[in-house]
């Protein structure tokens, strides 16, 4: 898609907005935001305002959106 990588949780979110492989965005409980993609998976990502993710929410996000066709 020839954007930057995400880094924050909004950014992972924004992309998501912004694709057609996305079935649907809802609001859960607390912080967090799930995201249903049209191959039937779907992620809860906490969304803590531009604080950077830790690694390994970060890494899981990555490999999540990557497996959907989002990211490259």
């Amino acid at each position: 898609m020839g954007e930057k990588e995400p880094k924050t949780s909004k950014d992972f979110v924004n992309l998501a907005r912004k694709s057609d492989r996305v079935r649907a965005i809802r609001e859960a409980k607390g912080s967090h935001v799930i995201i249903e993609f049209d191959d039937s998976s779907s992620i809860s990502v906490p969304v803590y305002g531009n604080k950077q993710l830790s690694k390994g929410i970060h890494q899981k996000l990555l490999k999540t959106f990557k497996s959907a066709g989002i990211l490259e």
